[in-house]
């Protein structure tokens, strides 16, 4: 006989209408806050940390690697790409620049390569406002090589989201998403280099805000007539 908790496909209790999915419970300690006061930094940060926690698993209990391997690069790859359209739309503001149709296009999309292709320039002017000399060309050119192999293996920042993509062409079929010679990935290699470049970008994400917030208030001062 099945117990009254349990349901008739599977361990867990089946789902019933009276679940509530979204809203407080009692235990506080697991309590989210959503649309919060830096709502745009918790989506940043939280895909970061959601793929260190779960590579740190895997590295750690040698288990699961073949399936927490998708969620880990699409996470990863997700923050940087959030992080590179922060610090875009930080630094024209910093430095008065004002994006094509075609850029401000390239801003609302998923490819790194274009999206690091049109941060690239703006960061050194941003630097020089900042009283910085220019980045590292060497920094910078391990970047480039960083961003060309994501791109490389995830043009559009859905192959480690889905198994397959639809081919194009008049008769439309589906593929294997990622490359045929892309057979192992090392979760370790992978999130040691991630973190890497995340802790650079969000680096700069973090000192062009903090940019941003000194000019805000010396932009009020001179408005009120209290700058000297």
């Amino acid at each position: 006989m099945i117990e009254e908790e349990e349901s008739v496909v599977g361990t867990c209790p089946p789902p019933r209408k009276s679940d509530v999915l979204f809203g407080p419970g009692t235990d506080w300690q697991a309590n989210a806050c959503v649309s919060g006061i830096d709502n745009v930094m918790a989506y940043q940060d939280g895909y970061r940390r959601g793929a260190f926690l779960l590579a740190e698993y895997v590295c750690d209990a040698g288990e699961g690697q073949d399936f927490l391997v998708y969620p880990i690069v699409y996470l990863y790859r997700h923050h940087i790409e959030l992080t590179l359209k922060s610090i875009i739309s930080t630094c024209c503001s910093l430095i008065s620049y004002k994006l094509t149709a075609k850029e401000l296009d390239t801003l609302g999309r998923h490819d790194l390569a274009k999206l690091w292709s049109l941060a690239r320039p703006l960061l050194n002017p941003t630097c020089k406002l900042g009283g910085s000399p220019a980045l590292p060309t060497e920094d910078l050119e391990g970047i480039d090589a960083y961003i060309l192999q994501l791109h490389t293996n995830d043009p559009d920042g859905q192959r480690f989201r889905y198994a397959t993509t639809k081919s194009k062409g008049l008769v439309a079929k589906r593929l294997s998403s990622l490359p045929p010679n892309l057979r192992h990935i090392n979760i370790r290699g992978f999130a040691i280099a991630l973190e890497k470049l995340s802790d650079y970008l969000d680096s700069l994400d973090m000192w062009f805000g903090d940019l941003i917030d000194a000019k805000s208030q010396f932009d009020n001062r001179t408005l009120h007539g209290t700058a000297r």
